[in-house]
């Protein structure tokens, strides 16, 4: 049997890595490789995770707000930069032109540093 890393990689195949399936009450399988293990073995055992805010809002494509000295930056994960394609930047909005007009977004990209304007 291989030296486990974490509590929780029981639920993984110990040859190929692939998380193990409930097949019968007796038996975890991998179902790429096939190995075996007896549920008795993980009978008991828990799984721990922690997820961060940020990654629930990742996932889900929503603003994250984040402080920057005074001006309040917003992250929005669904703005690929134009530069390196970076999935998510930081923006802020402000009104440029007239009150008759949309505001312009002004984008920050966190990967590379690139500044870019969308006139809304």
């Amino acid at each position: 049997m291989m030296g486990r890393k974490h509590e929780s990689d029981f639920m993984f195949c110990e040859i190929c890595g692939t998380m193990l399936s409930f097949d019968s009450r007796k038996y975890v399988q991998c179902p790429l490789c096939k190995f075996k293990k007896k549920t008795t073995e993980i009978a008991g055992m828990e799984i721990k995770y922690t997820v961060s805010e940020e990654q629930i809002r990742r996932e889900l494509g929503l603003s994250s707000i984040e402080v920057s000295g005074e001006r309040t930056r917003s992250m929005d994960y669904n703005v690929r930069c134009p530069k390196c394609s970076n999935k998510g930047v930081y923006y802020h909005t402000q009104q440029t032109r007239s009150a008759d007009e949309g505001q312009t977004m002004f984008y920050n990209c966190p990967n590379c540093g690139y500044n870019f304007t969308d006139n809304t």
